[in-house]
């Protein structure tokens, strides 16, 4: 249970029943008992049912198969509980949160829209090259939802079953990395427009422990969708901000799977996409660049906008400083390189520690 309930949660050495055991359980215990949309023996059941179903529908790769699911669903319900989510969310809305957080992948065949794309798979001809996996992953959850037996949507109301299904679709849309880039300009806009608000100290109106204020930019329509799609896309990408064993152990089998595409893009003579040359790259490096440049500034966007959630930029803070040590070990770099990286480890901590603080100043972060 404390292991549950922390970042040193690892799905991977689960047995494939622990994890359905373990969403259905994420799922139905979300709320107090009695309330949500699981809370009959009988909607149990079907939740049992759809995430054996979601199961099947996952296939044998590397990194994007069912522990991958599992795993997003927790992070999903912790980020959601860190954050204090049930201020300004529905239980509808976070329902509909766990519900494609353990769908966002399904069927995934282990290569990205970019080999897709490149190759004229049938996805990106169905798609028109528009995110087709992650339009793939949304058609194959509501082909499941279709059957009766499995559709836990089916205690909604027609108008929830339309705002769930939208939810839904919306961010598992989102977790295309494509769109990466413009959700932390927005996440950062969001706190900039707002900044009095969330920089404000002292004796504020609460609701379950958040800002009233604060909790009314959230509820805003435009904005509440960002808070979701956010929510999912950092569950999506949160493998750095574990404790060092569980970060390190995802890494692998992601690099595994990038050079698994790789092999195959050498075969059919495309172009080899960056990270996914398994005799040119360096493994440490690779993960000090996509945290620095990738997964720091959405992070960092994220505390300054939940301070809940600062855990996971302290994890990763130290994850980093893990990789840049593995690095160091690997390559016997020269002092001046050694200088460099250390400069730019350092700076990703300075900015998560102002994040925490939210008002610019250096928060005392562990080391």
């Amino acid at each position: 249970q404390n292991v549950y309930e922390s970042w040193g949660f690892n799905a991977l050495p689960l047995s494939k029943t622990q994890r359905v055991t373990l969403v259905v359980f994420t799922i139905s215990r979300f709320n107090a008992a009695g309330e949500g949309f699981t809370s009959t023996q009988e909607e149990q059941q079907k939740l049992q049912r759809f995430i054996q179903s979601v199961e099947k529908e996952y296939l044998p790769v590397p990194f994007h198969n069912f522990a991958h699911a599992v795993d997003v669903a927790h992070a999903t319900a912790r980020i959601m509980n860190s954050m204090n989510s049930e201020s300004f969310l529905t239980d509808l809305e976070q329902y509909a949160l766990l519900i494609a957080a353990v769908s966002h992948d399904i069927g995934h065949p282990g290569v990205n829209n970019g080999f897709l794309a490149e190759v004229g798979h049938e996805l990106a001809v169905q798609y028109n090259d528009r995110s087709p996996l992650e339009n793939m992953h949304c058609a194959k959850l509501y082909t499941l939802v279709a059957n009766p037996a499995l559709n836990v949507f089916s205690k909604l109301s027609k108008e929830q079953y339309k705002e769930a299904r939208k939810a839904c679709i919306e961010v598992i849309l989102h977790t295309d990395m494509m769109g990466h880039g413009a959700m932390v300009k927005d996440l950062q806009m969001l706190y900039q427009m707002n900044q009095e608000i969330f920089a404000s100290k002292g004796d504020q109106p609460t609701v379950n422990g958040c800002n009233m204020a604060e909790v009314e930019i959230f509820t805003q329509a435009d904005t509440k969708l960002l808070v979701m799609e956010s929510v999912l896309h950092a569950a999506d990408v949160s493998n750095p901000c574990r404790t060092w064993e569980v970060t390190h152990a995802w890494a692998l089998v992601c690099l595994e799977e990038f050079f698994a595409q790789g092999d195959q893009e050498k075969l059919l003579g495309v172009p080899v996409q960056f990270l996914n040359d398994r005799e040119k790259l360096n493994k440490p490096n690779s993960q000090i660049g996509f945290i620095e440049f990738m997964i720091a500034p959405f992070f960092t966007a994220q505390i300054r906008l939940w301070p809940g959630v600062q855990d996971m930029g302290l994890n990763l803070c130290e994850n980093l400083a893990q990789w840049k040590d593995l690095w160091e070990q690997e390559v016997n770099p020269s002092e001046d390189e050694k200088g460099k990286v250390r400069t730019r480890v350092q700076k990703v901590k300075e900015n998560v520690q102002e994040a925490i603080t939210r008002d610019g100043s250096i928060a005392p972060v562990r080391t």
